[in-house]
């Protein structure tokens, strides 16, 4: 019998628990650090990551996966009449989706279909609309209309993120429309969005206990804006692990969620990007 399998990159930050529970499968970004090379959750650690990050001199930089990265995996898992939801990062912060467009041409005359999703998110962003494919093919939900689901998902994505420093972003070349906050006053942490894939500003709030409090409060928007359905919340953190889980509590309460909040780490792919102390809230309303 015909299957469907998720595929994903490590850019999801999606926790390996619930990779395992759901059987989602994992493509990592490489990061280098120099002239050494590591793959995400492969050769490198969170830890190792942030340790690194702190004390090497210079910035490391981002690799996504070749087309035969991808090619690889997809004939790992599948079998021909079998179709792959191959679900990434932001086609405008990465080429990952488009290694992975290239790959589904590869694997088609073995007779694998894969349908090629662009999040237009990065982080936990990508890993909520993992999870609600793998969670919409465990219900036995037909593909076009988990393909619905999906789609209506990344439409209504609201994508929350707070960073003590712009400087990781402008260094890697991923600060989009946030350029204007660079040079703000000291102690200013900026609240940053996604639009249309890339960086943008939303408000500037001085102190980082203000702005995780805002996060709440933009929350409760959200809820506010989906006031009869459910919500899926996912929030990431980089090495700030009392502040993200007081703040998940928090929401699971407030926002009257069904499902727990989806808590991880910002991991190497997303954290190159960021940087320590970041916290990131993403969350859509069910179709």
């Amino acid at each position: 019998m015909a299957r469907i399998h998720v595929v994903t990159d490590t850019g999801s930050d999606l926790p390996e628990k619930i990779r395992q529970e759901l059987n989602i499968h994992v493509v990592p970004l490489s990061i280098q650090f120099g002239d050494e090379i590591y793959r995400d959750g492969i050769d490198l650690s969170v830890a190792e990551f942030y340790q690194r990050l702190q004390n090497d001199d210079e910035l490391p930089s981002t690799c996504q996966p070749s087309p035969a990265d991808f090619q690889a995996k997809y004939l790992e898992i599948a079998e021909p009449g079998d179709t792959i939801l191959s679900i990434h990062l932001s086609s405008r912060l990465s080429g990952t989706y488009q290694s992975s467009v290239i790959a589904g041409t590869m694997v088609a005359e073995e007779g694998i279909k894969v349908i090629n999703i662009d999040t237009k998110s990065a982080s936990i962003g990508i890993g909520l609309i993992a999870v609600e494919a793998a969670r919409l093919i465990r219900a036995g939900i037909a593909l076009e209309e988990i393909l619905e689901k999906l789609n209506y998902a990344i439409s209504e994505m609201q994508v929350f993120f707070v960073v003590d420093t712009l400087e990781y972003l402008r260094r890697n070349g991923r600060i989009g429309n946030a350029q204007a906050l660079l040079g703000t006053l000291l102690n200013i942490k900026p609240i940053l969005t996604l639009q249309d894939g890339v960086v943008s500003p939303l408000e500037k709030i001085r102190g980082k206990g203000r702005a995780i409090k805002r996060l709440k409060e933009l929350a409760r928007q959200v809820r506010a804006k989906y006031p009869d359905k459910d919500l899926s919340v996912g929030l990431t953190h980089a090495m700030v692990p009392n502040e993200a889980e007081q703040l998940a509590l928090a929401l699971k309460e407030e926002l009257a969620l069904t499902d727990d909040v989806i808590l991880g780490m910002i991991g190497p792919t997303i954290g190159v990007h960021v940087g320590m102390g970041t916290m990131a809230l993403l969350l859509h309303p069910k179709m």
